[in-house]
């Protein structure tokens, strides 16, 4: 059979299926077996295929820090964060915005994920907030925008996924989301004071005070002392990823088991939730590997490649094509099932051009933190949408000011290629 044919059935197929609104997950198992019909290849493949694709050891950190930030919430730590951080920064305008921002940082560094950042924090501050006489809109695109960041701090299931796709360490990339990190929730913040300011918005009822602050960090010492445990056990390189998510979870339970803010009932109720959220990763992962190597077998990739470069030999015209399509694919796909599908696709022309894969890996998850906030598949828009009470059209319409300052950050990163580089620099010293 001509290969052609195999690579119109394989794209032709998936485009279909993605069009009739079937899962992603199917649709890559639909086009994976329709396209193996037509070479030598047993069907056996796909299974084995999805067997050792979600076998593979960095994933089991997905489900361990999904359960860590589970049970922190269970066990009423993301709420001593909460409170630490409101003593300490919350007397700015705009005070409670800025609260929201830092503390979605500082419950990303736990968790990975970016829907479960923007509901436990959302779920506290976006109440606050409103009490406050910020507009319901504002607060609830605060949030989504503070959850967004839990895919950029580490640790970040997204960088797992794409250091096991691009093949670069998970803990280095996990080192240089930090710098990055940091900066964007820095102008995140600045943008809430400028906000709170121009508006009236009054800081939160809670003005700084040393001795007060000092008693909330040691009352929250157990939430501080997480994340040195959990971070300081993978830059120390006493423990990788996925054994430090495992320590996550055990610290979490602990702490909660102990302080009797977490039963052994609530523990079961995490870990039933956390195996449905994570088993839709897997579910996509494994059709996914199937996919990828079976266009890799067909030499698609150096083919898009060939094509990519030819265009220009510019890294940094591509990374400015690439980063704009991937903006567009935001809106509509998953940020796991573009990173599959994609990252063996264009990492092969941009290596071709000396980019740095790192580089290309926190662009990538900066961008998906667009996709995040744009409808119509935006999944932090849905989650401050339902605690909020608004609208997906009024939250998305009060987000589009965060959504410039992410597209800017986007822009300098792919100018200043060292800001995404430096922290995985040191990380392999």
């Amino acid at each position: 059979m001509d290969d052609s044919y195999i690579v119109l059935t394989l794209f032709g197929s998936l485009t279909i299926a993605l069009a009739l609104g079937i899962p992603v997950g199917i649709a890559l198992g639909i086009a994976t077996a329709l396209g193996l019909t037509l070479t030598s290849i047993p069907l056996v493949y796909i299974t084995q295929t999805l067997y050792t694709g979600v076998g593979m050891f960095p994933l089991i950190a997905i489900p361990g820090f999904v359960l860590a930030g589970l049970l922190m919430e269970r066990s009423g730590l993301t709420h001593r964060i909460v409170k630490i951080v409101t003593l300490a920064v919350g007397n700015v305008p705009g005070g409670l915005a800025v609260v929201t921002i830092i503390s979605c940082m500082f419950f990303a560094s736990l968790t990975g994920s970016g829907p479960a950042t923007t509901a436990a924090i959302g779920g506290i501050m976006i109440p606050a907030m409103m009490r406050a006489g910020y507009s319901v809109s504002f607060a609830a695109a605060v949030a989504a925008t503070g959850g967004a960041l839990g895919i950029l701090i580490p640790p970040s299931n997204p960088m797992i996924i794409y250091g096991v796709m691009a093949n670069v360490s998970v803990g280095g990339l996990f080192m240089a989301g930090v710098l990055p990190g940091v900066l964007l929730a820095t102008g995140l913040a600045g943008y809430c004071v400028f906000v709170g300011r121009r508006r009236g918005l009054m800081s939160s009822s809670e003005r700084f005070s040393l001795a007060p602050f000092i008693k909330a960090c040691w009352d929250g010492k157990a939430a501080l002392f997480m994340p040195v445990v959990v971070l300081g056990s993978i830059y120390g390189g006493f423990a990788t990823p996925t054994e430090a998510s495992m320590l996550a979870v055990v610290y979490a339970a602990a702490y909660g088991l102990l302080t009797r803010q977490c039963s052994f009932k609530n523990l079961a109720e995490s870990m039933i939730k956390a195996g449905s959220l994570t088993g839709a990763i897997l579910i996509i992962m494994g059709p996914a590997m199937a996919f990828g190597k079976l266009i890799t077998l067909y030499n698609i990739p150096s083919q898009i490649s060939d094509v990519i470069t030819s265009l220009t030999s510019s890294p940094l015209l591509i990374l400015i094509i690439i980063a704009m399509l991937l903006v567009f694919i935001g809106t509509f796909m998953e940020t796991l099932s573009t990173i599959v599908l994609l990252v063996p696709v264009f990492l092969p022309a941009l290596l071709a051009l000396g980019v740095d894969p790192v580089h290309f890996g926190i662009l990538f998850v900066v961008l998906s933190e667009v996709g995040f906030l744009t409808p119509p598949l935006g999944v932090n828009l849905y989650v401050a949408s339902a605690i909020s009470g608004q609208s997906i059209e009024s939250v998305s319409k009060a987000v589009l000011p965060f959504l410039m300052i992410l597209l800017l950050f986007c822009a300098l990163l792919i100018i200043v290629p060292d800001i995404a580089t430096i922290g995985y620099g040191l990380s392999s010293r």
